[in-house]
């Protein structure tokens, strides 16, 4: 040991409580795809989905997920290869591009599985006509896709 005593050092304390301020929009590259993935689901008619919720203004129950947040997270996980619910619902935790999609929206496997069980067909769709887009908006070239 050398002279002055104990060597002083900073240790880790896990048990500690962070508050961390996060600007998401702030964190995703103004080219990321996840915008591209979110600007096509802006400009779908949701309108279906939302008469589906049974959670209103004045009444009981929590709010739903936004339908707009569900096909924008299978939308932008499908061609990355992310079939499960679970691990989407992992990666709405730690990934950044999930989590900007989500938005603060809290998510959990089961509504994510129903959602695409439920609407498998217009997903299908819709996955097709954002692989032919991609090109067009400058994210993937022809070869790619």
């Amino acid at each position: 040991m050398s002279e002055g005593g104990e060597a002083r050092c900073s240790r880790p304390n896990r048990d500690r409580l962070e508050w961390r301020m996060v600007n998401l929009d702030g964190q995703l590259p103004r080219d990321h795809r996840a915008r591209v993935v979110q600007g096509f689901v802006d400009d779908m008619d949701l309108r279906d989905f939302y008469a589906q919720i049974d959670s209103r203004a004045h009444g009981v129950g929590r709010p739903a997920a936004d339908p707009a947040v569900l096909p924008a997270l299978w939308l932008f996980a499908t061609p990355e290869g992310v079939g499960s619910a679970r691990r989407l619902t992992d990666l709405c935790e730690r990934d950044i591009a999930y989590r900007w999609l989500c938005g603060g929206v809290r998510v959990n496997y089961h509504g994510l599985s129903d959602f695409r069980s439920g609407h498998g067909d217009l997903l299908n769709g819709l996955l097709g006509e954002q692989v032919a887009a991609l090109p067009v908006s400058g994210m993937a070239g022809l070869d790619e896709v």
